[in-house]
């Protein structure tokens, strides 16, 4: 088993890498780091210098890992500089060294909030069947808890068919990193609907009625909730919470009010079809969260995913 950590050379995805190698150094996992050269690019490069592209981008990673973790670590871990499409050679790369975890950084001057999410990060997530860590730059010059070492962890559920896989996971996740689960339904819908275009008398009668409904609906996911919770045991069990707002921006405020160290996020449907791996929801999550967040596919779970997490 090993873990794979794709970078850039960028501040973005120091961060990044410095995850990989502290959940490598936790798990005891060997560490694959991969940039990748773009074909054009280091052709061009070729002929300026009349120096070998890929030696030149192979020692510049060297250098970029040993500043990012210190002198000497691109030593103690595999340094590959493949040339091609980043995100096909990304997966390539995981494939070839069935890696458990990828870790990617993401783009952006201000972090992820400003809906800036990294084009091969998303391709990525799109066609991967393996686990996807994707560190924000909303984390650079706070705290680095990850994997193997957080307070908390959440996971939001909408209660679909693998709802009680996706709690499993994140409960594992938890569970080794000592730290607490919080399981999160966001109930879609606003407090202020107003019926500006009827009697008040009306508008206010079905005001009532609507919240009376909202009211059940909320009741109804905390007690999905709590069977839930119940599948996933352990002790303590986790805490459970029912938010009402847009989805992703309520995980993202959840994540920023709580002691939320990651996100564990279920990822359904086909790989490579556009629109189904990363729906609207799970990409304005990924776009919008203030934290890391560990993205799960669905063949993941049938093939043993994260099994670094599992004592031996």
């Amino acid at each position: 088993m090993s873990i794979l950590c794709a970078v850039d050379l960028s501040r973005a995805s120091g961060l990044a890498l410095t995850a990989a190698s502290r959940i490598a150094s936790t798990f005891a996992q060997r560490l694959t780091i991969v940039t990748v050269a773009d074909p054009l690019l280091a052709a061009a490069e070729g002929v300026r210098s009349g120096a070998d592209p890929l030696a030149l981008l192979t020692q510049a990673l060297g250098e970029f890992v040993d500043d990012t973790l210190g002198a000497g670590a691109s030593a103690q871990h595999h340094l590959v500089v493949p040339v091609g499409d980043p995100s096909t050679e990304i997966l390539g790369q995981a494939d070839a060294v069935e890696a458990q975890l990828v870790v990617l950084g993401t783009q952006g001057a201000s972090g992820v909030s400003k809906f800036v999410f990294g084009s091969v990060a998303e391709r990525v997530l799109r066609r991967t069947t393996r686990p996807v860590l994707v560190v924000p730059p909303a984390v650079d010059g706070g705290p680095m808890r990850t994997l193997g070492s957080m307070e908390e962890v959440l996971a939001p559920v909408d209660f679909h068919e693998h709802a009680l896989d996706d709690a499993r996971i994140a409960a594992r996740v938890a569970r080794a990193s000592h730290a607490r689960l919080r399981l999160l339904h966001v109930v879609t819908g606003g407090t202020a609907t107003r019926w500006t275009v009827l009697r008040p008398t009306m508008s206010e009668e079905l005001a009532e009625q609507v919240n009376g409904f909202r009211t059940s609906e909320m009741g109804a996911a905390q007690q999905a909730l709590e069977r839930l919770a119940d599948e996933v045991g352990g002790a303590p069990g986790p805490m459970l919470e029912v938010a009402e707002g847009a989805v992703a921006d309520q995980i993202a405020a959840v994540a920023d009010r709580a002691d939320v160290d990651l996100v564990v996020l279920g990822l359904r449907g086909v790989p490579g079809l556009i629109g189904t791996r990363v729906g609207a929801v799970a990409y304005r999550v990924l776009c919008a969260s203030p934290v890391p967040v560990l993205a799960v596919p669905h063949e993941a779970r049938a093939n043993g995913a994260l099994a670094f997490l599992d004592p031996a």
